[in-house]
């Protein structure tokens, strides 16, 4: 080819088309010009699209966002809570896939099971899953990753949550009278306030499994869950899982942690369906429940009236902290079968997780913190 015919050598998407360096139609250099503001175009477009991402540094300086879409306050908290499972756990991390689990540490810059997020981001990834209720595909598409790896991660996490978390926020022996809510000043011997909630799962093809977590209350298959808080109104214990026909009183005797953190002279308050007063005396601990009118009888006595007043006014912070807990959307539909393995874990992370986004959270924070120095 004639060297008037060469094209000379430059950038053809971002360089400028220069006319005279060509000899080519004017058309194919005008739908050239075209295709360059395309990408032009394009390229700005997608700059707008990785800004209004999902993602941990798209949002961690804006705390109203971060709580939205994670539960934790603002990233300082996110930050000394994973710091804190860096410290006691995550360097002996394993993965669980489904019931199974395989070991594995991770490497030295802290990179997750799959290479592209790290294990900061895989714990972002999991807490927006339990805040939003974002199904495993829609998290594999975010974060460009196949689903079979954020079902692992997803698994992991929620499992070393369930463990460390429940030994962070256990009953603890005192309450910062600081701390406590002004209705609890009338019961100075009060240890916790309990009571029990259910969340929905779907019915079991098998007879005898869906009778035994159908619960007549809901009238629906659950599974349900002693809750209990203490007079700073923090989520101090939560039962293992049970099913829906299992009653309060039989949930409370069988919780053998549960009881072996009361003693003698401690109170519990309960609602007035809780039967657990033989449970709970032999003991020596108080049970606290509202009067009963009894038979006989159209209305309660006067003092009668006033202390069971007192009483749900107290009762009433229970009741929110179980709000609160069903804020987190994955509990807002039911529980898929394939997912009744992780229902436990999953509502005692998301129960525990509230006690990040209250004001008594600074008390788990002091305690939190004095457990990283004694690790380090």
């Amino acid at each position: 080819m004639p060297s008037d015919h060469c094209l000379k050598a430059y950038d053809y998407c971002r360089g400028q088309v220069d006319p005279q360096s060509l000899m080519v139609d004017k058309s194919i250099l005008d739908e050239m010009s075209a295709l360059y503001q395309k990408v032009a175009s394009l390229e700005e477009e997608n700059n707008e699209f990785r800004t209004t991402c999902l993602t941990l540094e798209n949002i961690k300086e804006d705390n109203k966002k971060f709580q939205c879409f994670t539960g934790m306050p603002n990233y300082a908290t996110f930050k000394a809570l994973f710091e804190y499972l860096d410290s006691v756990a995550l360097q002996k991390k394993r993965n669980w896939r489904g019931s199974e689990m395989e070991s594995k540490s991770p490497s030295a810059g802290k990179r997750g099971i799959n290479a592209k997020l790290t294990l900061e981001e895989e714990f972002f990834m999991v807490l927006t899953r339990l805040r939003c209720g974002l199904t495993l595909t829609e998290l594999a598409l975010r974060n460009n990753l196949c689903e079979s790896t954020v079902s692992r991660i997803f698994t992991t996490w929620i499992n070393l949550l369930y463990f460390h978390l429940k030994e962070l926020c256990q009953m603890p022996d005192y309450c910062d009278d600081l701390g406590k809510a002004e209705q609890f000043s009338k019961f100075p011997d009060l240890k916790v306030i309990v009571d029990c909630t259910e969340i929905f799962t779907r019915k079991p093809s098998s007879l005898k499994a869906n009778r035994e977590i159908y619960s007549n209350y809901k009238s629906h298959t659950t599974f349900k869950f002693l809750v209990a808080i203490n007079a700073c109104a923090a989520i101090v214990y939560v039962s293992r899982g049970w099913g829906g026909r299992t009653s309060d009183k039989y949930i409370t005797a069988n919780s053998v942690d549960f009881i072996a953190a009361l003693e003698e002279g401690d109170e519990v308050m309960a609602d007035r369906g809780f039967d657990i007063g033989d449970v709970l005396g032999d003991l020596g601990v108080k049970v606290t429940i509202p009067n009963f009118k009894g038979q006989g009888r159209s209305q309660l006595k006067e003092e009668e009236g006033k202390r069971s007043e007192k009483i749900a006014e107290a009762r009433i912070h229970v009741e929110r902290a179980i709000q609160t807990i069903k804020t987190y959307r994955i509990l807002d539909r039911e529980v898929r079968l394939s997912m009744a393995h992780l229902a436990e874990q999953i509502f005692v992370v998301c129960a525990y997780l509230v006690n990040f986004e209250v004001k008594v959270y600074l008390v788990i924070f002091i305690k939190l913190w004095n457990k990283v120095c004694k690790v380090e």
